[in-house]
């Protein structure tokens, strides 16, 4: 057992190095690997990842402490570990196997904003769950080689257009995840909606909701007296299949929005915070630090011109 003080961009710090195998990655973007191997890491304080990770374990057990509360995962499983996590220890077993994608948090947003064909229950359980559903062999082997065809693109640094390459390797990973994850809890074909019991139907139609008032509306009793139910009941099935609580699903939610709005150059900080219904621009700058890590400026300011800023923003 051993406690980890490093301070890095990289995932592989965050599992230990001595275990992870087959890297590839570019710099503040995409990353993916293999770990091997056991190994029991303590974190002298919660770790917050830089990255969006995605694991898909093939074998042995994984352990982790999240938000201060144990989670198990074993064969054929995988794990989000979104970048609001706060991770307070990690083990997993001598024959532990597992494969690993992520991504700065950027990307997600940029495919979920712009190549939207999922429906919305998948963004919700991507972007603000801790996964853990059980996959077929089928469709792990479908997953791990998703995942090793990002290793092996992210390694071929001699191509030109390398950074749009990689982008669509993982978006084809995303499909992948989604495809199964349609077949498993919905019927029908795809249309951007889940026709499940009534707990499903309410979590779409608060998800739906969310798009539409986020900007404004920041109380759960808003979101409950527009459903017709009850605040407890409506915290009760967002807990439920999101594994987390509904303010952190619309606080998430909220600073993802900012970040898409810090992207549109044209507006300032001050215009961004009153279009998100903050007091001040101050107000603003603690809840975007807090949910992100950096303040809104750092945020604007560390934006590579990639494909990320390139594309139209969908914002109002």
């Amino acid at each position: 057992m051993k406690e980890i003080r490093q301070n890095s961009t990289r995932p592989a710090i965050l599992f230990g190095e001595k275990c992870v195998k087959n890297v590839g990655y570019i710099d503040n973007y995409i990353f993916a690997c293999e770990i091997e191997g056991g190994d029991h890491i303590i974190y002298s304080k919660p770790r917050r990842p830089n990255y969006h990770l995605m694991i898909l374990v093939l074998d042995g057990t994984l352990r982790i402490i999240i938000n201060g509360k144990e989670y198990k995962y074993g064969k054929n499983t995988y794990t989000n570990l979104p970048v609001w996590a706060d991770i307070y220890e990690i083990e997993y077993d001598s024959d532990f196997k597992a494969l690993v994608a992520a991504t700065d948090k950027t990307v997600i947003e940029d495919i979920f904003r712009n190549r939207n064909p999922f429906p919305p229950d998948f963004r919700l359980r991507i972007g603000h769950s801790f996964g853990g559903d059980i996959f077929s062999e089928k469709d792990v082997r479908t997953l791990a080689f998703d995942i090793r065809n990002l290793i092996v693109s992210l390694n071929n640094k001699e191509h030109y257009f390398t950074e749009e390459l990689n982008y669509s390797y993982f978006y084809i990973l995303l499909t992948d995840m989604a495809d199964m994850m349609w077949r498993r809890y919905s019927k029908g074909e795809p249309s951007h909606h889940i026709d499940m019991k009534r707990s499903e139907s309410i979590l779409k139609e608060f998800f739906t909701l969310l798009q539409a008032h986020i900007k404004e509306e920041v109380e759960l009793d808003f979101y409950a007296e527009k459903l017709c139910v009850s605040k407890k009941y409506l915290s009760l099935i967002v807990k439920e299949k999101t594994l987390v609580s509904a303010g952190k699903v619309i606080s998430t939610l909220r600073a993802e929005l900012a970040a898409e709005l810090l992207r549109d150059p044209e507006l300032s900080i001050q215009q961004i915070a009153l279009k998100l219904s903050f007091s001040d621009q101050s107000s603003f700058g603690k809840f975007f630090r807090k949910h992100t890590g950096i303040s809104p400026l750092k945020y604007r300011q560390s934006l590579r011109k990639t494909l990320l800023t390139l594309r139209p923003s969908h914002s109002e």
